[in-house]
């Protein structure tokens, strides 16, 4: 019965559910309430008989009748007319010890003896009782009560009773009663229960409850099969739904998720202080899962009231990486050309040693440039995307390697032009004095070692160059004055680049490290930070 019902469209099963539930309910309140006024009626008739037995006991004049041992036809009057007017007593009757009758209310029946058996409990002397006997007129419900004179001697005893066809009568009328009112409540019921269905029809825009249920399963649905990442909670923080897509972004299943704190789970998530302020926060870059996410968080609004936030987590990882590919090859492209044109310099240089006859300055020249690996050139370029200082780095590593200098980039190193907190061109500027000034501390053929490492790190909030050379240091007594401008150890008409530098670094305030040490090396160390910049 119950599959039957799990079968039926939602209202119905609403229908049923409150109508059998208020039946029930019904069933239950008017079977107590019919017992309970069964036995009510049953008890205020037993009181009524016994009452009336234990009051007619009392009489002087049934004591003095039965004390006589004839009736009394005053007496027979007065029991008549109080027979008359009590409806709810059908039989008086008064006996002797002997059990001859001197009274009952069928005058037919008066001078017969009884014989039932059941006054023998009370001409021995026993205290009232009641009884369920058999008599001339069916079944009755009976009270004997003893009459004594004044010694408290038994001389006799009195019997009422009703007939239990009247009481059924009455139990039927009662019953009927009942199963109207039931019948009635019931109507009302199915009245109230459809009603309760119309207010909740109202209530949800007109829409059937099978409606929206449906809407629910296809709303679920469809969240599950957006792409992006579905959060939703309430004013306290707590996860109150995830799509699927949110799961696999956070690493974790609905029944873990739903309840607990979005900001345990995801700690970057600033759903608190969204609730809080009602102000929204768009396309926030973090990290989940080693994923590159943009988060926006909504509040959600009910009657001007707060009540919960949507965070939306939009997973860029793959779109980021494509990105990066495309633009590392239009880098790459764009580094190729500015290269192609140093390369057509290099070959008019050789050209010109061919035509002069200088065949071993072309052998030479040619070597010394075959030192840049193309190996080389493609991780330069995927290193620095930003492509005329890419082009300079690689250019400086032609000429470095013709004079047998080794310049490398660190593995390490990235640098987008999106990322710089200087334009380009001064960013240039800078990286070409600081290996061109590298470079001329290394020509000397008479070192043992002679490498140059560029490391550019570019980061949105921070950018660091560092150079570092095996060159013969820095002395002591001129570290304060490089950065001075027309200031050089190597003759007239030079110092302009380091000074150059420092311009470049006060003017978006930056900071120049210098670490050196004679006969080690030396290292420049320049940085750029978001706080700093103007």
């Amino acid at each position: 019965m119950l599959h039957q019902i799990r079968k039926l469209p939602l209202q119905q099963q609403l229908l049923i559910s409150f109508t059998g539930l208020s039946t029930i309910l019904l069933l239950i309140t008017m079977s107590v309430t019919f017992y309970f006024d069964i036995t009510r009626q049953m008890h205020a008739l037993d009181k009524t008989i016994s009452s009336t037995a234990a009051y007619l006991a009392s009489l002087d004049s049934v004591k003095a009748m039965l004390q006589q041992g004839y009736p009394d036809p005053a007496l027979e009057k007065q029991l008549d007319s109080l027979s008359t007017h009590l409806d709810d007593l059908n039989v008086i009757v008064i006996y002797d010890t002997n059990g001859l009758r001197f009274y009952h209310t069928d005058r037919s029946k008066s001078g017969e003896t009884f014989v039932s058996g059941e006054e023998a409990a009370i001409l021995s002397g026993a205290e009232p009782y009641i009884t369920t006997g058999y008599g001339t007129y069916g079944t009755q419900r009976r009270a004997f009560h003893g009459v004594t004179d004044e010694n408290g001697a038994v001389i006799g005893f009195v019997m009422t009773s009703i007939f239990t066809s009247g009481i059924t009568a009455q139990m039927k009328f009662l019953a009927g009663c009942f199963v109207v009112i039931l019948l009635g409540a019931f109507g009302l019921a199915l009245c109230l229960s459809k009603g309760i269905l119309f207010l909740l029809r109202d209530s949800l825009m007109g829409h059937h409850p099978d409606e929206l249920l449906a809407l629910y399963q296809k709303q679920g649905e469809v969240l599950n099969a957006v792409e992006d990442g579905l959060v939703a909670t309430n004013i306290q923080g707590r996860i109150i739904f995830a799509n699927t897509a949110a799961q696999q972004l956070l690493g974790h299943s609905e029944s873990t998720l739903l309840g607990q704190c979005l900001e345990d789970v995801f700690s970057e998530s600033t759903c608190l202080q969204v609730a809080q302020t009602g102000c929204s926060v768009h396309n926030q870059s973090c990290v989940i899962q080693g994923r590159q996410v943009f988060i926006s968080e909504i509040p959600i609004p009910e009657q001007q009231k707060i009540v919960g936030v949507l965070s939306i987590l939009h997973d860029k990882t793959e779109m980021m990486k494509l990105s990066d590919e495309l633009s590392g090859t239009k880098d790459m492209l764009d580094t190729l050309r500015f290269f192609n044109h140093e390369f057509m310099n290099k070959l008019h240089v050789i050209l010109g040693y061919l035509q002069t006859g200088e065949i071993q300055r072309a052998t030479s020249f040619i070597i010394n440039s075959s030192l840049v690996s193309s190996q080389t050139i493609r991780e330069t370029a995927d290193c620095i995307r930003v492509p005329q200082l890419c082009a300079l780095v690689i250019g400086k590593m032609m000429h470095a390697a013709e004079l047998g200098i080794r310049l490398t980039t660190s593995p390490d190193s990235f640098c987008m032009k999106s990322d710089l907190l200087l334009p380009s061109a001064q960013l240039i500027t800078l990286v070409g004095n600081l290996l061109e000034n590298s470079i001329e501390a290394l020509s000397a053929p008479s070192l043992p070692v002679r490498e140059i490492q560029l490391s550019l790190y570019c980061r949105p909030d921070c950018n660091l160059i560092i150079c570092e050379d095996t060159g013969p240091g820095i002395p002591s007594f001129v570290q304060t004055q490089i950065f001075d401008q027309g200031f050089s150890t190597k003759g007239k008409q030079r110092g302009l680049g380091l000074s150059l530098v420092r311009e470049i670094v006060q003017t978006h305030h930056g900071v120049i490290e210098l670490v050196t040490e004679e006969g080690a090396g030396t290292c420049f160390t320049v940085t750029f930070t978001k706080s700093q910049e103007v």
